[in-house]
């Protein structure tokens, strides 16, 4: 590995020291100019990672003037940015700027430049604008379409005024992208891709992806030499050779059904696009001969240029004129007044709307993001996110950016949401918009490809197996039917922890706690103990801490997916995830194998463990969801790494909070002592007698959430949010830990302060967006009650029985609480061992 290593830095080295000789050979160039100052080799590719590019080049006019020179690799470039420049280029001197450049996306999606829009200056261009012009977009042909443009637009009018009827929000975005693609795939070839129609999914998916490619920044256009190896690292040239094949293959298969001499005749000869272009095809008396490849390369220019380019003029003039309430009542007294009764507004018609027309020309092209750090070329803000306190960093971040935050890892557009009114918005409000999960290497396969609960994307599968728990697992039922194994588990560690005190010694909270809820959680999933120190311990527990470091590590894969999955081979991650996941599975077999085997003793209770409960589901078969082994594993999954560490964490951070402010530990064990001074123990009843301590555990929970950052949203559709559009698929991030600490809603933010609780309605059911640590909306943890109950009852009992002090030679403020371990649930690096002092009246 190293000797490739040391290869590659050699060729690397020569090759630049061969471009900066043939750079210096070069003979000056003329008075070119003004632009900002290029890098070596690169020039100012650097400062295009910005996706309100237009935007970055406009503020770089306003300091070196409407004519900038930048250098793009080697790729001279010039940006124009006024009228009189525009003129210039687009009229006065048009012959000498009117060609197109051979771009690598653009020159293979359009047939080597065969199309219109893309191919360069020449003879054959000269002459397929001319048919184009005459045949295609002529008046007369763009009027044949009129009826067509027509019934679409009053079939959109139909289905709003449904939602009307139903008061039921309308996606105008969707629609309008259904209707130009519906009108323009039957003016082309006299076929629908509408939302929801027939082939729709591989159409728009074809498209998308063809859009994208159109988009997409490919090296070899800026370094011809080297440019196409990055390509195919990358991925970019197998991806756009992909789209290439699968849109000419969709194409071959429309033509060939138009040259099948058994097709039934057209109401209308040359009535589409297709049509016009195949019996020029046959024609033959054109001065340019048409193939099949040109006219792919028509219509691939006419699918490119005609979808979203109108569909989003329609939704940005709709969000201008309700952001404008006075523009608004114009357009529409202007319209209602000229034809109030009329049942619908035609092409006729339109051209008396002077008012609307200024509307539609006072309407940008491009969506608008929320702020956010600027990022770099092709990895985006990843390298912005290599702190261990991510949550903490983000919210910095925030601080600048606002609570709505946009970032770029890799290829995934990215959310950071850092205020209660905005969580509200994603959590409640937009819920149904936010609420699917990304498909993410790691967690797709420790969950058998998302068969869970917790981690699957947004759906039917998810809706069932959401039914499933909440009425056969988590309900309060079979909450409260755990409750014995709770109790006994906190007993043991007390008495544990009176040995401690008797002997004076230090006693490790940090593990006691960790033992206490993964024995609990395992006794519970399928009533086996796997505590520390007893058998089989060490096999479990290093399954889950590996399980729970897959979860929480980066692949590149999640963020380049042409090439990401490479790197997470060579660096070993792919072979460790692999691992893992086949010895915890192995692990789960031998344990459902065990309670399958019909010579196994019969427990006490039917259903008394999780595993027995889902066994039940997986062969009753009268679910509408018919549970596999494989999804039983995967629930099982999302219960150890969501119960373990969690309620563990926060018993933890509680005590050490407590041990950093004496007055707070003193009220609350003054609370507890005082109503149970006596009694052996104390259990679930009593705590829900302990108001303080309840206020403890919110406060804890609002300064660490065991989970800072929720587990990952993902936007199942586009979207506009406080003023700003989300991208479909967008990652979203609730940081939990940034709205705690929020002085719009927190008075002394910083400050551990139970008692502003005291009296306040405020809980933590994911109804009060200002402290949801468990999240809220349709994603809230469903095991929110099993760990209030494990955290609350942990607490009251090790507060009730003794007095706590630092071990010798240390004092509270030995405690750091601000250097943390990342991953899933962060905790403090050190653990906390504290000094157990049994309490007069304790535990007997």
């Amino acid at each position: 590995m190293a000797l490739v290593l040391e290869f590659l830095i050699l060729s690397l080295s020569i090759f630049l020291l061969f471009l900066l000789i043939k750079r210096n050979r070069t003979p000056k160039k003329a008075c070119l100019p003004p632009g900002p100052v290029g890098l070596p080799f690169i020039g100012n590719l650097h400062q295009l990672g910005n996706s309100n590019l237009h935007e970055h080049l406009w503020r770089l006019s306003q300091k070196h003037g409407p004519l900038v020179y930048l250098r793009l690799g080697s790729r001279p470039a010039l940006i124009v940015s006024s009228a009189k420049m525009a003129r210039e280029i687009m009229k006065t001197r048009d012959l000498e700027f009117c060609s197109r450049p051979f771009l690598a996306a653009t020159k293979k999606l359009s047939y080597n430049g065969f199309d219109l829009a893309f191919a360069p200056y020449g003879d054959y261009w000269r002459e397929v604008r001319k048919i184009c012009v005459v045949h295609v977009f002529s008046s007369i042909r763009v009027q044949s379409f009129r009826s067509i443009r027509e019934d679409e637009v009053s079939r959109t009018i139909e289905k709003i005024s449904k939602s009307a009827l139903a008061c039921k929000p309308f996606d105008l975005t969707t629609e309008m992208v259904s209707l130009t693609s519906t009108a323009i795939s039957r003016a082309a070839f006299g076929k629908t891709y509408e939302i929801g129609g027939s082939d729709t999914e591989r159409f728009l998916e074809l498209l998308v992806e063809t859009q994208a490619m159109a988009s997409s920044l490919f090296l070899s256009d800026y370094f011809p030499c080297w440019g196409w190896l990055a390509d195919k690292l990358t991925g970019m040239t197998y991806r756009l050779e992909k789209n290439f094949e699968a849109f000419d293959a969709f194409y071959k298969r429309i033509i060939d059904d138009y040259l099948d001499p058994n097709r039934p005749k057209p109401e209308r000869e040359g009535s589409t696009i297709l049509d016009i272009l195949l019996q020029i095809y046959k024609d033959g008396s054109f001065k340019l001969q048409l193939t099949l490849d040109d006219i792919k390369a028509i219509l691939t220019d006419i699918f490119l240029a005609g979808t979203d380019t109108s569909a989003i003029t329609v939704n940005w003039a709709m969000a201008f004129l309700m952001k404008n309430p006075e523009a608004m009542r114009k357009a529409q007294e202007e319209v209602r007044g000229l034809f109030g009764n009329k049942g619908f507004v035609d092409e006729d018609d339109v051209q008396q709307l002077s008012y609307l027309k200024a509307v539609r020309n006072r309407t940008p092209k491009k969506a608008c993001l929320p702020p956010g750090p600027v990022g770099l070329p092709f990895i985006g803000n990843l390298h912005q996110l290599g702190s261990s306190n991510l949550h903490e960093h983000l919210w910095r971040l925030s601080q600048k950016h606002g609570p709505l935050m946009y970032l770029r890892l890799g290829s995934r557009p990215t959310l950071i949401v850092s205020s209660a009114k905005m969580a509200r918005e994603i959590m409640k409000t937009r819920d149904l918009e936010f609420c699917s999960r990304p498909v993410m290497t790691a967690t797709n396969k420790i969950t058998y490809n998302g068969l869970d609960l917790a981690l699957a994307p947004y759906g039917d599968y998810w809706r069932e197996v959401r039914k499933i728990c909440a009425v056969h697992v988590f309900s309060s039922i079979r909450v409260q039917s755990f409750r014995s194994i709770r109790e006994d588990e906190v007993s043991r560690m007390i008495e544990k922890i009176s040995k401690s005190a008797l002997a004076s010694k230090p006693f490790n909270l940090t593990t006691e706690m960790v033992s206490l809820t993964s024995t609990a959680i395992s006794r519970a999933a399928f009533g086996k103990t796997y505590e520390i120190g007893g058998s089989d311990t060490g096999r479990f527990l290093e399954l889950l801490v590996e399980t729970k470091a897959m979860a929480s590590s980066l692949f590149l894969s999640d963020y380049f997916p042409c090439w990401g999955w490479l790197a997470d081979k060579l660096t070993g991650l792919t072979y460790r995830l692999e691992k893992n996941f086949e010895e915890f599975d192995a692990f789960y077999k031998g344990i459902i194998d065990d309670n399958l085997d019909p010579n196994r003793p019969k427990p006490e209770r039917e259903g008394s463990t999780i595993l027995d409960i889902l066994l039940q589901i997986y062969k009753d078969g009268s679910f509408k969801l018919q549970l596999t082994l494989d999804h039983i594993k995967a629930i099982l999954t999302d219960i150890f790494l969501a119960g373990t560490d969690t309620s563990a964490v926060t018993v933890v951070w509680a005590m050490a909070f407590l041990m950093k402010n004496p007055e707070a530990m003193r009220k609350a064990q003054e609370e507890v002592r005082g109503l149970f001074g006596n009694k052996g123990f104390v259990d679930e009843d009593d705590v829900q007698q302990l108001p303080y301590l309840k206020a403890v555990v919110k406060e804890t929970m609002r300064l660490q959430p065991t989970v800072p950052l929720l587990i990952p949203r993902e936007t199942t559709k586009e979207c506009s949010i406080g003023g700003y559009e989300i991208p479909t698929k967008t990652l979203v991030y609730v940081n939990v830990w940034a709205v705690g600490r929020d002085p719009e809603n927190w008075e002394s933010p910083f400050e551990f302060d139970p008692d502003r609780f005291m009296g306040s309605s405020i809980d933590l059911k994911g109804n009060d967006f200002e402290l949801t640590p468990f999240g809220a909306g349709r994603r809230i943890c469903p095991g929110i009650f099993i760990a209030l109950f494990t955290v609350e009852l942990s607490l009251a009992n090790l507060l009730h029985k003794f007095d706590w002090e630092m071990p010798s030679g240390m004092n509270r403020e030995d405690i750091d609480m601000n250097d943390v371990l990342p991953g899933i649930a962060p905790r403090m690096r050190d653990d906390l061992c504290l000094v157990p002092k049994a309490y007069a009246t304790g535990h007997k």
